[in-house]
């Protein structure tokens, strides 16, 4: 296993339970890649680097079913708030998405009762989309041929075909009338890194709704790492070895069978069965010595990355923040600001033209629902801003303090007690820095590239590739492959894909009948 993110933690812990003899090789001396807790700020306060809220990975039977132990046996312990979040805006108004759709619908209605209607209807539009996508999300994708098809066969499926190829601005603005409740929707669902009016990303609207009330948002206790921790306990528990500081160079090759890796220290090692590569397949050209071709390669070159980058603040504070928008938005697990129509578009207009912008971060604190992530009394803090890869003046290195000082008076005019005097300590990472943590993500995208639908599902990385890579026993997960980004353990269905092949029936190998 070539890459110890939490997908390749999760391939292998898999395999593991299989009965293969596996070894990671991670090229840092930590492993999880996104997913690591790290006291950035001051001792005792701990904060997620990267991934902070997990989502998508609560329908994963991963955890649902805890097919790895790792809640029974590993020490991994959820919290989950109620709302999960709420959308803001400047005057106070909000949206709280809770687990139960009905109360949703009742701050929806205290904008729009048409909308709070609205958005039930949508639901109950959505829902059974979520019930078909959600088992194939964490298995190996059907051919996208095969799922238009089948979604051919219905009027209900014809409608959800026309709102998988809409952007998710449109399907708001179809669905909804009054503009602050579009604004929130599509606030929300820009957290995919894709500009609104970008086609091919309606179905994350459809999915996002019904998965958001039927599992909500969970926080890890003690912080994100210990999912990682749980991953590495249950690869060791089944016999595989994990080796930091083991930075592959290239993958070697007998015939037209992947044999093993090279290291940078020249060391070689050999598989006997299977190499599975957690990595950006924009790596792989360079690391097969472009053995698959020039067609490969331009097919690879060409995948479209996300439209914008992430301007992260991690903050130590002396106590809590308290909302403006009062105790209900307040209470939520998340905070998202956003602005009304037109200015929020005009917002990620900007991005597209190299300006940074403060208007609409995101807003999370962790330590008021999970009290080991800081000292008694004291709080971490997460606040989130869009930001353009590369600056149109300047670049980040030397702006990235002055630009993040806009995003927190942003944050402490949505609170009745933020200021300066009350941040003990903070560290700012921009989208350059997240580059430079991992090899894996150009522009720092922990997604690998965008996720329209020309480059998701079964085409997702390449149409209808699934797992397998063009050499025998060679295979790719992580975020270049089905399900994409976020910390979901989707590698689930990559490992599927190498038991599968190598004569492994997977539901003996989970447990299930």
């Amino acid at each position: 296993m070539a890459g110890g993110g939490h997908n390749g933690l999760t391939a292998a812990a898999y395999l593991a339970k299989a009965g293969l003899d596996v070894e990671v090789l991670e090229g840092k001396e930590e492993l999880g890649g996104g997913v690591v807790t790290h006291e950035a700020t001051l001792p005792g306060f701990r904060h997620d680097l990267h991934a902070i809220a997990h989502i998508f990975i609560h329908g994963n039977p991963m955890i649902s079913d805890d097919e790895l132990g790792l809640l029974s046996r590993h020490g991994l312990r959820y919290v989950h708030p109620d709302p999960s979040m709420s959308v803001v805006f400047p005057d106070g108004d909000f949206i709280a998405f809770h687990r139960d759709v009905h109360k949703t619908a009742e701050t929806i209605a205290a904008i729009s009762r048409p909308d709070a209607e609205n958005y039930l209807r949508f639901h109950e539009f959505a829902s059974p989309l979520l019930d078909m996508l959600l088992p194939a999300f964490f298995a190996p994708p059907a051919p996208m041929g095969a799922l238009l098809s089948q979604l051919d066969s219905t009027e209900t499926g014809q409608e959800m075909i026309r709102v998988l190829m809409m952007s998710y601005l449109d399907v708001c603005r179809e669905w909804f009338e009054h503009p602050k409740v579009i604004a929130a929707l599509t606030r929300w669902v820009s957290e995919l890194l894709i500009a609104p009016e970008e086609g091919g990303t309606g179905a994350f609207l459809l999915m996002m709704v019904p998965f958001i009330h039927r599992y909500g948002m969970g926080y890890v206790e003690t912080g994100s790492g210990a999912l990682t921790d749980a991953l590495v306990a249950s690869i060791t528990e089944h016999g595989g070895r994990i080796r930091t500081g083991a930075v592959v160079r290239r993958f070697l090759f007998d015939g037209d069978r992947v044999s093993g890796v090279e290291l940078t220290t020249g060391e070689e090692l050999r598989a006997e069965r299977a190499v599975v590569a957690n990595l950006n397949i924009k790596q792989l050209p360079e690391m097969t010595g472009d053995r698959f071709g020039a067609d490969w390669r331009r097919k690879v070159e060409r995948i479209k990355p996300v439209g914008f980058g992430l301007l992260a603040g991690h903050l130590a504070l002396s106590e809590a923040p308290v909302f403006t928008a009062g105790e209900h938005a307040g209470a939520a697990g998340f905070q998202e600001i956003t602005a009304p129509l037109p200015d929020l578009l005009r917002a990620f207009d900007k991005l597209k033209y190299g300006e940074p912008i403060h208007s609409i971060p995101s807003i999370a604190v962790p330590s008021v629902w999970d009290p080991t992530r800081a000292p008694d009394g004291k709080h971490t803090l997460y606040l989130l801003s869009y930001a353009p890869t590369e600056l149109a003046e300047g670049d980040w290195d030397s702006r990235k303090e002055e630009i993040f000082d806009r995003v927190f008076d942003t944050f402490c005019a949505q609170t009745t007690n933020m200021s300066a005097d009350k941040v003990l300590a903070r560290v700012v990472h921009s989208p350059l820095d997240s580059a430079r943590f991992n090899a894996a993500w150009p522009g720092g995208d922990p997604g690998h590239f965008g996720c329209q639908l020309f480059q998701f599902l079964g085409y997702r990385p390449l149409p209808n590739m699934g797992y397998r890579l063009p050499a025998k026993g060679f295979y790719l997960v992580g975020p270049s492959t089905h399900p994409g980004q976020g910390v979901t353990g989707g590698a689930r269905a990559g490992a599927r894909v190498v038991l599968e092949d190598l004569g492994y029936d997977f539901a003996k190998v989970v447990g299930t009948p």
